[in-house]
């Protein structure tokens, strides 16, 4: 992976940048040139989030490209001009009807707001070229396409409307977009009929910066003498940021044959010596080696690989070529960080079976089980020696938050964490936090503070304390994971919080229940408390349902608004460590309302310093609600032990020989 000089703070310079005048109205979450649309030019699965940011106008869309022909787009826009403030909601479709041929043009149909016939909303037709380095459209547009300021189309009774598709006003519209092949600048031009303040038709331009892979900042301007910034993250759930080298690896397995057995057979330190030596070469730590009887029993780490399953195979590959004829069994140990979750247990003669087979994968699997590591293991030729160290990383996060306010309020967080481990098992850490995007001021305290509506009244302008406590895990017993966190735990709460967590290897689901007792955080300043506390006890159920990394989860108990809620997500955990998930949470409060929410986690390695996995998060519903709300920062076990479930191994095992 790329990164480019100084690229976080370039970033955070132009994050920051107050765009003067109102161009043109955004995207709705389609391909686009600057304003105008452009035929969908990504692959399947590629996945965009854009945040465009005007004096009276922001918006941010989310983009989804099931194919290569067809994008999804939703988009939640804010206004604010002399009408007022207004926002709404776009779900956004384009379709490729041709694909370019060497002589002839694409062409493309594309629906914004569909449904609605809002100013949001808006039709378009358009005929696509690639020349080179150069992607050029032509096309008409309706609605927003059309008009400086798109006027209700017809009578919007709640429904999907139809009727006003195509219709109405329409205007030529005209880009090309250069990719200069230079430091990731890429340079767009367009031309559409609407008229502005200053002239009849508008002319614009802009100047992208690829800062980090994945991450763009985009300069606009237009010839109304109006200017904007927009943000963009660019990545694919199906194809990892954090592991773009990662390649097949170079040791095949060998079979053990009967010849084997009469040839001299390596010592437990010499088989080692040769594992650690190709094991580091595909960034792959064995941490704890033992080799007893028919049995080699290893503990194997990956910093930049994600796929377990991927690093299990590869060590049964070295191994296979390096065990003496006796080993008939190979157990390869998963460790999180504090714990020793698993114990993958392979069969060496059933992986010799698997060799060559058209199944190979479903063969390896059937010869794999699953068991709980035990608490205490003998010593082994090397032992893991922990060694206390300091770490550190950025972690941006975006939230959206729409749960107290009719119009859309956008925060761009910047966290700065630090991470001072004592132990496998206990650390400190701090995040210390700056909002570069920020669209609320802050309101009076109110004269009690509240569980989460009165998010407003912390300071949003100022480097703040995020976060600052302590974490011991432990287990109880093979099966049974706790731990105790005390400290600062989010900018709303501290306090103490305590959680044991049931998971088995051999199932789909574990069993958690967490306790906390918090006090309410003061609204200005890095230390303090507000005369408020609060205590929660939450049972939860985390459940691997089908395949491909899908799961739910079922939280039920006593929340922060001292009210009984019940919480559902729905998600899916990619291999790759992409992470998207949708929840709402209903409370026994006849007043509240079900809340809802959405959360999408990018790995990008950029985001720790370290070189390992890190991750930005955009979170769509916020926590802005007082009923069905629990206490974040606590460090719920299961999000270090998910990597660990059988389901999500097995959905890894199509790359065990990879």
């Amino acid at each position: 992976m790329s990164h480019k000089p100084h690229g976080i703070a370039l970033s955070l310079v132009l994050s920051s940048l107050l765009a003067a005048g109102a161009a043109a109205e955004g995207i709705g979450g389609l391909s686009q040139a600057i304003d105008t649309p452009r035929a969908p030019s990504g692959v399947a699965d590629d996945f965009v989030i854009l945040f465009d940011f005007r004096e009276d106008y922001r918006a941010l869309s989310l983009g989804l490209q099931p194919s290569d022909w067809l994008e999804i787009g939703i988009s939640f826009p804010t206004y604010d001009d002399d009408a007022g403030s207004s926002s709404g909601n776009e779900l956004s479709f384009g379709v490729r009807l041709l694909k370019e041929g060497t002589y002839t043009p694409g062409l493309t149909v594309g629906i914004v707001g569909f449904g609605s016939d809002d100013r949001g909303s808006g039709e378009y037709v358009l005929a696509s070229k690639t020349f080179g380095a150069f992607a050029a459209s032509v096309g008409m547009g309706w609605g927003r396409y059309a008009l400086a300021v798109p006027e209700d189309r017809g009578t919007d009774d709640g429904v999907i409307r139809t009727d006003h598709l195509f219709e109405g006003d329409a205007a030529p519209f005209a880009n090309i977009v250069w990719d200069t092949g230079v430091a990731g600048i890429v340079a767009a031009a367009e031309y559409s009929g609407i008229k502005g303040a200053e002239a009849d038709e508008t002319f614009a331009a802009s100047l992208s910066y690829e800062v980090l892979d994945g991450l763009t900042v985009t300069g606009l301007v237009n010839n109304q003498g109006n200017a904007g910034l927009r943000l963009q993250f660019a990545a694919n759930p199906a194809q990892s940021l954090a592991q773009e080298n990662m390649g097949r690896g170079p040791h095949p397995y060998v079979p053990n044959t009967p010849a084997r057995a009469s040839q001299p057979q390596p010592t437990a330190a010499q088989v080692l010596a040769l594992l650690s030596e190709r094991a580091e070469k595909e960034d792959i730590r064995i941490s704890r080696f033992v080799m007893e009887g028919d049995t080699i029993d290893v503990t194997a780490s990956s910093d930049k690989d994600v796929v377990f399953a991927r690093t299990v195979g590869r060590v049964a590959r070295i191994l296979s070529a390096v065990a003496p004829a006796n080993i008939t069994t190979f157990r390869v140990t998963q460790n999180t960080g504090a714990f020793d979750s698993n114990v993958v247990v392979l069969d060496r003669a059933g992986l010799d079976r698997a060799v060559g087979a058209p199944n190979a994968a479903e063969l390896a699997w059937d010869a794999t089980s699953f068991e709980a590591s035990p608490r205490n293991r003998p010593e082994g030729l090397i032992t893991d020696r922990f060694e206390p160290r300091l770490t550190y990383g950025i972690a941006p996060s975006f939230r959206a938050d729409f749960i107290t306010s009719d119009t859309l309020e956008l925060t761009g967080t910047l966290n700065a964490n630090a991470r001072y481990t004592f132990s496998p098992q206990t650390f400190a850490a701090a995040s210390v936090g700056y909002r570069f995007l920020n669209q609320w001021t802050q309101e009076d305290p109110p004269a009690e503070p509240q569980p989460r509506s009165d998010f407003t009244s912390y300071a949003p302008d100022i480097v703040y304390l995020q976060s600052l406590s302590v974490r011991h895990r432990f287990r109880i017993a093979p099966e049974l994971y706790s731990r105790v966190s005390a400290g600062l735990f989010e900018r709303a709460y501290g306090g103490v919080s305590g959680e044991v967590l049931w998971r088995d290897p051999e199932q789909n689901f574990a069993l958690g229940l967490e306790a906390t007792y918090v006090q309410k955080r003061a609204y200005e300043g890095w230390f303090g408390f507000e005369d408020a506390d609060a205590s929660t006890l939450i049972g939860s159920i985390y459940a691997n349902v089908g395949t491909n990394g899908n799961f739910v989860i079922l939280d039920a108990g006593q929340h922060l608004a001292d009210d009984f809620a019940v919480g559902l997500t729905i998600g899916r955990n990619y291999r790759n460590g992409w992470r998207i998930a949708a929840s709402t949470t209903w409370s026994e409060e006849e007043t509240a309302p079900l809340k809802f929410g959405a959360e999408v986690s990018i790995p990008l390695s950029w985001t720790s310093v370290e070189g390992g996995v890190g991750a930005t998060n955009l979170f769509v519903g916020g926590q802005s609600g007082d009923f069905g709300s629990r206490v974040s920062g606590t460090g719920l076990l299961y999000d270090e032990l998910r990597a660990s479930d059988k389901r999500r191994i097995e959905d890894g095992f199509g790359e065990f020989w990879n």
